[in-house]
Parts: C-alpha cells; structure tokens; sequence
C-alpha cells in the first residue's frame, strides 16, 4: 500500500485527507491489489460490482459491443480513479462494459461492507465520494449530449458551447481533455478529429493553440 499512497490522496474521494490518515483508513478496511499485465481483459459486462474498485496504476478502456456486432470504446480512464462507483450502491449493480488495461495496471479493491463503515463513521470521506459520482455523472450527461450530434463539426461546437458557459463566458477557453480523449468523448478518430479543428481554424472560427482555444466565431 505505502508504495501507492501517494496516488491515492490525488483522488477526489481521498483529497481532503493526509497521508497518516490514509495509512490509518486502509489499515482499518480489508482490500486487496490485483495487478494485470497490457492487453488483459480486467472484467467482463454482465459481471455484478461488488467492490469499490480503485485504478492505482496504468491506464484502461471501458468497452461495450453494439447490437451490430461493432465494439464501441465508451472512455479511457488513467490512473489514479475510481471505476463504477454508481454501480457499488445500486439494485442493478451489473457492469455494463468490459474493462480492459492498455499498460500494465494495477487495481485496489475496498469491501462494500468496510466502505459503508467508513461512511457512517466519516461525513467527509461520504461527501467526497457523492461529489466523486456527481463529477461522472456530468461527464456521462456531455458524453450523450455531445454524441447527439451527427457530424464531427457539431460535436465540437456543442463541446466549445459547453465549455464557454462553464468557464464563465470568456472567449479563451481551456479544454481539460487531450486530442485522443476528446475523440473518444466524441465516438470518432483522432486524426478526423484533427482534421476538423484545423478546417475550422482555417474559416476563422477560432485559433487553437495546444489546449487553449480562443473563439472568434462559432457556428455548426
């Protein structure tokens, strides 16, 4: 545990406590780390979620096959961040993705018993956690929001809308995610994607400059 700590307290659920109390926390919970080499199938849709799971180390890909047969990636998540959360607490708890590592991962598993404990012993760690479920809710809300659109152009300007109103309006806008994660919120290739910023940078709709955007004008 000592030698994943330090990611540990980066997670939102664990931000407002130091490292002696992490120490004291996952001393008083039963969990256990499981490590899995590039290219694993970590867990399979159907699977019932039962644990609080953790990615400490690595990167994966949550996966899902449409009724064409088609595999759709629905989100790359890197390490430190919590997997399901939603699920763990619900009547439905059935992983709806595979799961699967693009490097060497590592997972850290809490007991859904241990975890209620804490929460009722601790107001803090629950709140963190609600925000934490909260945070992914909205994430999923874009996601579908977004994906509503049919071209790539409408994607980005539903995405840079988005942006301008929660970054209070300002026509500098600073864009949380990379090109590659963006296309995957989007459900295209990075290079089709690349290839719509530039074009519409050409017609003067905004300047991009790594993950800024300045907007002169926007349209679909």
């Amino acid at each position: 545990m000592d030698n994943y700590i330090d990611k540990i307290g980066k997670l939102r659920i664990f931000k407002n406590f130091s490292e002696a109390e992490l120490l004291k926390i996952f001393g008083s919970v039963r969990y256990s780390i499981k490590k899995f080499s590039k290219g694993s199938l970590i867990h399979t849709s159907g699977e019932k979620v039962e644990k609080l799971m953790i990615l400490i180390d690595g990167e994966v890909i949550t996966e899902m096959i449409d009724f064409n047969g088609k595999i759709l990636e629905v989100e790359r998540m890197k390490s430190p961040d919590v997997l399901a959360s939603a699920l763990l607490f619900s009547k439905n708890n059935i992983l709806p993705v595979d799961v699967l590592a693009v490097k060497d991962v590592a997972m850290l598993y809490i007991e859904k018993g241990d975890l209620i404990r804490l929460f009722q012993s601790n107001n803090a760690l629950l709140l963190s956690f609600l925000e934490d479920i909260g945070e992914k809710f909205q994430f999923v809300t874009a996601k579908l929001r977004v994906n509503s659109f049919h071209t790539i152009r409408e994607k980005i300007t539903m995405y840079l809308l988005n942006l301008y109103n929660q970054q209070n309006k300002s026509s500098e806008l600073y864009i949380p995610l990379t090109l590659e994660e963006l296309a995957n919120l989007f459900g295209v290739t990075r290079p089709s994607l690349s290839r719509a910023f530039s074009q519409m940078q050409k017609e003067g709709l905004f300047v991009k400059s790594r993950n800024k955007i300045i907007l002169k004008k926007l349209k679909n």
